[in-house]
């Protein structure tokens, strides 16, 4: 059921960016935001969702393989999106996550070798923490590479396609680093709930993920600060979110795609 499910799901994705992209192709463009692929795209989440639960919870305890660990993070940058469209002009920036989403769906449903993990409520706080910070950052990354293109696009007198339906660059500017901020601070407590609730943070499997995701801190901790004293923007900002993106992706992922992919262990 879980494969059957997964698909429904990855269709759906599927039928939601090719929405967005006939929504952004529309001659005259429709007034204000496409509000109809908002459906299918949270038909989409509801379905994947469920698709998860059975592949991650089972008897034996969570199934954290890389395509599970992958398909849920995606899910959840795919829902911050999808509740920032819903009062802001922001669904076209699904045609860049939901692709993604749907890949990692996809990776998931071929993800039965996974270590099945038990944990308890204090672990699964530190977990949901440290998901909701690689989430908010990761769509803060999307975000600051899209507003990139934007300005390019704005500067080449460029405003067909997708621009037309962002808001203003100093808006995105300023949700980048609301967002930037909302996913420092669910990493800081991330960092503190491990510090706390697990025994050795910089055991032999954790220091990589823990020197990783203190790299990671570091540089929005910066970023942040550089924003604040100096008024940072445009290319040095993406610089730094880039940066401290793939810190965490090497964090939350390196691993499992070093010991799961390449050395084939579990």
């Amino acid at each position: 059921m879980s494969t059957v499910t997964g698909l429904v799901a990855i269709l759906l994705y599927l039928l939601t960016t090719g929405y967005l992209i006939v929504s952004a192709r529309r001659q005259p463009p429709a007034p204000g935001q496409p509000r109809g692929p908002l459906i299918t795209w949270a038909l989409a989440l509801a379905v994947h969702l469920a698709a998860l639960s059975q592949l991650v919870m089972t008897d034996l305890g969570l199934n954290l393989c890389l395509g599970n660990a992958l398909a849920a993070a995606l899910w959840l940058v795919a829902v911050l999106l999808w509740l920032a469209a819903l009062r802001h002009p922001l669904a076209i920036m699904g045609v860049i996550v939901l692709p993604l989403t749907a890949l990692a769906l996809l990776v998931a449903l071929t993800c039965d070798e996974g270590r099945r993990v038990a944990t308890t409520p204090y672990v699964e706080i530190h977990i949901m923490l440290a998901a909701l910070g690689w989430a908010f950052l990761a769509l803060s990354t999307v975000q600051a590479a899209v507003m990139t293109a934007q300005h390019r696009a704005l500067h080449e007198h460029h405003t067909k396609g997708i621009v037309r339906y962002l808001p203003p660059l100093f808006s995105m500017e300023m949700w980048l680093f609301r967002m930037i901020f909302v996913g420092w601070v669910f990493l800081t407590l991330s960092l503190a709930s491990g510090m706390i609730f697990l025994e050795d943070l910089f055991a032999q499997h954790l220091v990589h993920k823990s020197v990783l995701s203190i790299l990671a801190w570091v540089m929005f901790s910066v970023l942040l600060i550089g924003r604040w004293r100096f008024g940072w923007r445009g290319t040095r900002a993406l610089a730094w979110t880039t940066g401290g993106f793939v810190s965490l992706v090497l964090a939350y992922f390196g691993s499992k795609l070093v010991l799961e992919v390449i050395l084939q262990r579990v």
